[in-house]
């Protein structure tokens, strides 16, 4: 073999145990952080689509902020969505035409002390 051929195969020797641990790790992390902050944005999402289609349909003009939250108590019952404080929606009506707000945090513990905090403001006109 001619030393060139020597050097490549040199460096072509896989990654060790250590560079194995650090890449498992590093997928563990991420699915870990993924599989605790996506559920809280898709809550959100769920959350924020039923107001937006209240408000899109017309049919919030004719609503109090208690119908509002039963509306959005029903389809979060239906969706399997827990841990939602209803009072965090509130109505107004800017120049006649209702305006929904959404305001609240959600706090999920990634592992012993360490929390991920999620802050959610949205105004829907």
């Amino acid at each position: 073999m001619r030393k060139s051929e020597l050097n490549s195969l040199y460096r072509q020797r896989g990654v060790s145990k250590f560079g194995l641990l650090m890449m498992f790790f590093m997928l563990a992390s991420f699915f870990t952080v993924g599989l605790k902050v996506v559920p809280i944005y898709i809550d959100h999402n769920l959350i924020a689509g039923i107001c937006e289609e209240l408000i899109e349909t017309g049919e919030a003009a004719n609503m109090t902020t208690t119908d509002i939250r039963q509306r959005v108590s029903n389809s979060l019952r239906i969706n399997n969505v827990s841990g939602f404080d209803l009072s965090n929606i509130s109505m107004r009506r800017v120049n006649g035409a209702p305006e929904i707000s959404i305001n609240y945090e959600r706090r999920v513990e990634l592992f012993a002390n360490l929390d991920i905090v999620a802050k959610f403001d949205t105004v829907l006109q």
